[in-house]
């Protein structure tokens, strides 16, 4: 009895570590901001990045996008991958399996449908590393309107729809009011050294007196 549950623990520390590094070490889905051309379209860049460690090397990525307010214009594939894709479905396929520390599998850019509403974009990620297949966490990438005035919409600090005075409450700073107080100072200095200066006086005269 006892060689056969040693025979079962034995088995599981081979299987346990070989599932665990079967997942890929997914180093992230990220956009730059909002670019707007001479003809007044709006677009959105975002990266596909991955991270080979502790020796793998990955040859598959495929992921499906969920888009609210874009659609994509262009998927442009880095070297050595090959964009296979489909609409969402993405599809990336690797000439030569890639193991380095991090790489850009893809950048993708993206038309902005309505200037005036939020972007956000979803991304599952499935990889093939070392010749297993799995899927990770999603990832998620989501406009933030903080302090801003987006097509006559204010938007305060907790990126909320406000009002043109709580916009102005929250957000813009009254130059003036930083710069009165430094002002007051130096005039309250100024007048407590005349004002010390004619005393010092006063009590010289009297004193020669």
């Amino acid at each position: 009895m006892k060689r056969v549950l040693g025979l079962i623990v034995l088995a599981m520390m081979v299987i346990l570590p070989m599932r665990v590094h079967a997942a890929l070490d997914f180093s992230g889905f990220y956009c730059d901001d909002k670019v707007t051309a001479a003809d007044g379209t709006v677009t959105k860049t975002c990266y596909v990045v991955g991270k080979a460690t502790n020796g793998s090397s990955i040859s598959k990525f495929t992921g499906s996008l969920t888009l609210q307010n874009m659609s994509i214009k262009t998927i442009t594939a880095s070297n050595p991958w090959t964009d296979n894709s489909k609409g969402t479905n993405l599809e990336f396929n690797a000439s030569q399996a890639v193991s380095s520390s991090s790489f850009t599998i893809a950048t993708i850019v993206f038309t902005v449908d309505n200037t005036a509403e939020k972007c956000a974009v979803q991304l599952v990620p499935c990889y093939d590393e070392n010749g297993k297949y799995g899927c990770g966490n999603s990832v998620n990438v989501t406009e933030e309107h903080v302090c801003k005035v987006v097509d006559g919409k204010y938007y305060g600090k907790d990126g909320s729809e406000v009002t043109a005075e709580e916009y102005a409450s929250q957000c813009v700073s009254n130059p003036q009011t930083g710069s009165f107080v430094p002002y007051v100072v130096i005039i309250a200095g100024i007048a407590l050294a005349v004002g010390v200066f004619t005393i010092s006086r006063k009590n010289t005269k009297l004193y020669k007196i």
